[in-house]
């Protein structure tokens, strides 16, 4: 069993509020008494006790991080960027993963709160007044780097305005049958309307505004499990060049692939542009052109922003950071 700050008070002969200055880097205690206790500290294997210290100062220095997998190398890489600013400011991350699944996200909200972190970061898969109300019910800040919640702190790009400028990058290249592959708009309304989309939703909105802002394009939208195999048919019955624009790259390294196995080459065959620029991008070649989501800022300002709620600071209810069109070699 590890030592106790009140035995490290009795070695060294002083209060138990010396020996909390001194591990805890404290003013009012001189540097040879500072120096005898962290010493002791250290020869006897002290560790702090957590729970104790959390309660003493009314915080856990811990936050959740609640995901929708980790499949998705772009949710591995917000995980981690997450994990690292909140271990600079000197906070601990429980990370858990819903699966997409709307009871298994209010468990886990649940179990964070009884474990007393002091904020949550959360990607939801439900929406709605009533799961809204709960939310703030739970009386702990809570941010999205994801879907957005009404009334919710939040931190992303413009999605709309992103997935706009990036079918303007694609009629730039010469393609006027633009398709947009967009799976998870199949579950627009399901559960009664409180499964949440709202990131795609807003990216398919952007795509069609532009097409309806812009004569002279034709318009395809895939949304079935199926659509890699209808992508492959309308590039070999098509007359007209196609370009596919996915509404994230874990769809788009998907139909790369496909489209490689059946022997369509981008971009002689067809254009290709993604969604979210994850590092696993670099190594694919060729390059594909992508709508950088900027994970790094998002994942450090969505801690900023989550610290600053729990030191009671005001901040604004959405943050938009930054999107790049990252030009590669499928247009």
């Amino acid at each position: 069993m590890s030592i106790t700050t009140k035995e490290i008070a009795e070695i060294c002969h002083v209060s138990r509020g010396t020996v909390d200055r001194a591990l805890n880097g404290r003013a009012g205690i001189s540097g040879a008494t500072r120096k005898l206790i962290q010493d002791t500290a250290e020869k006897y294997h002290y560790r702090p006790h957590l729970i104790a210290s959390s309660l003493s100062r009314g915080k856990s220095m811990s936050i959740g991080v609640v995901l929708f997998d980790l499949n998705n190398r772009y949710f591995s890489q917000l995980s981690n960027i997450i994990s690292l600013a909140a271990r600079e400011r000197g906070y601990f991350t429980y990370i858990a993963v819903s699966e997409k699944d709307p009871d298994s996200e209010t468990q886990i909200l649940q179990n964070l709160v009884s474990r007393r972190v002091d904020g949550i970061i959360l990607l939801p898969v439900t929406q709605g007044t009533k799961y809204i109300r709960w939310l703030e019910s739970l009386e702990i800040p809570v941010v999205t780097p994801g879907n957005h919640l009404p009334g919710i702190h939040h931190v992303s790009i413009n999605d709309f305005d992103a997935a706009f400028e990036s079918v303007g990058y694609i009629g730039g290249a010469g393609y006027r049958r633009i398709c947009f592959i967009c799976p998870p708009l199949r579950k627009k309304g399901a559960l009664g309307g409180t499964y949440n989309i709202m990131s795609q939703d807003l990216r398919a909105r952007g795509v069609k505004h532009f097409i309806e802002t812009n004569p002279g394009y034709t318009y395809d939208l895939l949304i079935k499990k199926d659509y890699r195999e209808k992508a492959v048919s309308m590039v070999r019955a098509g007359k007209d060049k196609i370009a596919f624009f996915c509404s994230s790259d874990v769809y788009t390294l998907e139909l790369f692939k496909t489209f490689r196995e059946q022997g369509i080459e981008i971009p002689r065959d067809a254009g290709l542009m993604g969604f979210d620029n994850p590092d696993i991008l670099d190594f694919i070649q060729p390059r594909i052109t992508t709508v950088s989501t900027s994970v790094e800022i998002q994942g450090r300002e969505v801690i900023n922003i989550l610290l600053k709620l729990i030191a009671g600071e005001t901040v604004p209810d959405t943050l938009y950071i930054p999107h790049e069109i990252c030009r590669g070699k499928t247009l």
